[in-house]
């Protein structure tokens, strides 16, 4: 419905020039429901070709197809219209070599948009001015910005066809697409090639469209007189074209007012939303202005406070600042206040464990707090090394006291005292009452102590006597013999050593009874060995064989005898004079042969007297 309620009217004229054989320029269009789009190119020649017709028509028709396939004159879409022709060139670029300037005007019947490369211009007139015209991409327009020649000289200057950019170029390829331009009635433009502004002025290009009376095709022939007059009789007029277009309509869109409503409406409430915004930000900034007031006054207050050592209203500030840091999420100055929190409860947990007299714990309270204190920029560092020092002085108290216990309970009574005294000057010097009492208590403990150790030595001494005296009497009956009696004795006096604590004693004394157990343990083999020596004795006599009877009956008494076991000792004697009443009647009844051969008596061995002393 655009091309409809719109009027454009347009007309191109395109020629070969004067005493040219070829024409090397293109032109094309298409106007579609609600775009139009109009090409101009101009095929450029290198060297000795003298044909690029192709190179224009293909860049023209890759245009228009690539606009037919999308309409649209967002600057996205133009470059890709010349980079579609572009791409064409260089995919027919043979055995000629394709390039060409070109440029491309899309309309909505509204507003326009033109991109171009190279050195095709186009002009848009309004009120008899030129308001907006392209830029060549030639050496020649450089140097008109930079102020080296004036602009009516490019026309003839000799770098004017030495282009940075063209299509088929072998360069990055970048072409200019213009801003949207908004049409008005009676306006036009046109798009021409190098034939034409090469050969004409702005004022000329003025004339055709006064000349014209708003008909394109009256235009173009005007231009063209202007371009054909003005050239000298034996002058080379290279290529022209030029299409020229008048707006005597621009589409008026029905919903544009209710559009601009809205969009007013629209801007309105953006602009209230933006006020909303702003004061919202403004009252923000203000409450967060005062909730940081707030809080570095609570800080400072809190930090003033631990100076002065009053650690509760300390915590109540620091407990405050810490609050809004969270709620302003001010992190480092959160981190800060909570050092100094922790720097708070740790001197206050340790002042708790400390009421309740556990020093050590308190000690080690103390020492956490200190360690706070280095990342609260070592706020009451003195009061705390004080404290720890109190507390060491108090941990001293209790250790004096038990270096005191446990010199005392090793008899050091001496080296007790100095102690304890040590812990009554350190206890008195603290105020510490606990300590002090203890102090003097386990000094008059001390004295009590002394008195009941004295008495004990003397009742050491008195038993030592009389356990002594025990021992001399077992070594007397280990002499003997009664080594029952021997036992008994010496247990009595290991009992006494034991209740005594004498140690040297009390081993002396287990010495000897180890000793008796063993002569005990003796006697039992001498006595089986005697027994035995009876039996072989009675054995041999029963078989008649008297001479050993004899001999075993001998070594039975020796051992009795050594064992001054007089039981034994008659019981041997009896057979041995048993033995002597046979071998005499046998003797009798022989001849009167006798025994005269005897073995001899082996003795058991039996410790000494000297043996028993020891």
């Amino acid at each position: 419905m655009r091309k409809e309620n719109s009027t454009f009217n347009f007309n191109f004229l395109s020629e070969p020039g004067v005493s040219i054989l070829h024409n090397n320029d293109y032109f094309g269009c298409s106007e579609l429901e609600n775009f139009a789009c109009y090409v101009v190119a101009d095929g450029l020649k290198f060297g000795d070709d003298t044909r690029q017709d192709s190179s224009a028509r293909l860049a023209v028709e890759a245009v228009i197809s690539a606009f037919n396939a999308s309409p649209s004159m967002s600057k996205r879409a133009l470059s890709a219209y010349l980079k579609a022709a572009h791409k064409a060139l260089r995919e027919n670029d043979g055995r000629e070599r394709l390039r060409a300037s070109i440029t491309v005007v899309v309309t909505n019947y509204e507003s326009l948009r033109y991109s171009w490369v190279g050195n095709c211009r186009f002009n848009l007139y309004r009120a008899g001015n030129l308001i907006n015209e392209s830029k060549d991409h030639s050496l020649s327009w450089e140097m008109m910005e930079d102020g080296l020649i004036h602009k009516d000289r490019i026309a003839i200057h000799e770098e004017r066809h030495n282009l940075e950019v063209y299509l088929g170029c072998l360069k990055v390829f970048r072409p200019s697409v213009s801003k949207k331009i908004k049409l008005k009635k009676s306006d036009a433009f046109s798009i021409f090639t190098r034939g034409v502004w090469e050969n004409t002025r702005t004022p000329d290009m003025f004339s055709a469209i006064e000349s014209g009376e708003n008909d394109p095709q009256k235009a173009s022939k005007y231009l063209e007189r202007l371009i054909l007059d003005k050239a000298p009789a034996d002058a080379v007029v290279d290529n022209y074209t030029v299409c020229f277009v008048f707006v005597d309509k621009v589409y008026d869109d029905p919903e544009a007012k209710k559009r601009r409503k809205r969009l007013i409406i629209i801007a309105i409430i953006i602009f209230i939303v933006i006020v909303i915004i702003v004061v919202a930000i403004i009252l923000i900034n203000n409450w967060r202005t005062r909730m940081r007031t707030d809080m570095n006054i609570a800080y400072i207050r809190g930090v003033e406070y631990i100076q002065s050592l009053n650690f509760v209203r300390a915590s109540e500030e620091l407990s405050t600042a810490y609050g809004l840091a969270v709620r302003l999420r001010d992190e480092w100055r959160r981190v800060d206040i909570n050092n100094h929190v922790q720097l708070v409860e740790a001197i206050a947990s340790a002042e708790r464990v400390f009421e309740v007299r556990d020093y050590h714990g308190a000690e080690e309270k103390f020492g956490e707090a200190l360690n706070r204190s280095r990342y609260a920029n070592n706020l009451a560092l003195l009061h705390i090394e004080r404290r720890r020092a109190v507390v060491a002085d108090h941990i001293n108290v209790h250790q004096e006291l038990g270096l005191g216990d446990d010199s005392a309970d090793f008899g050091d009574f001496e080296r007790a005292y100095e102690h304890y005294i040590e812990a009554r000057r350190l206890a008195s010097r603290l105020h510490y009452e606990t300590g002090r009492q203890r102090a003097l208590a386990s000094i008059s403990a001390l004295e009590q102590m002394r008195e009941r150790r004295e008495q004990d030595l003397l009742a050491a001494a008195q038993n030592q006597v009389t356990s002594a005296q025990f021992i001399i009497d077992g070594d007397n009956a280990v002499r003997d013999g009664d080594l029952v009696s021997a036992m008994l004795l010496y247990q009595i006096a290991r009992e006494m050593f034991e209740d005594s604590g004498n140690g040297a004693a009390l081993r002396t004394v287990t010495e000897r009874i180890e000793r008796v157990y063993a002569l005990e343990s003796q006697n039992k083999q001498q006595f089986e060995l005697a027994a035995e020596h009876l039996a072989s004795g009675d054995e041999m006599m029963n078989r008649g064989e008297y001479v050993d009877a004899r001999r075993f009956y001998l070594l039975a008494r020796g051992i009795y005898a050594n064992l001054n076991d007089d039981e034994g000792l008659r019981e041997t004697q009896d057979r041995i004079e048993m033995l002597d009443f046979h071998v005499g009647r046998q003797g009798a009844a022989g001849g009167g042969s006798r025994i005269s051969a005897s073995p001899p008596i082996i003795v058991a061995q039996v410790p000494t007297r000297d043996e028993a002393d020891d």
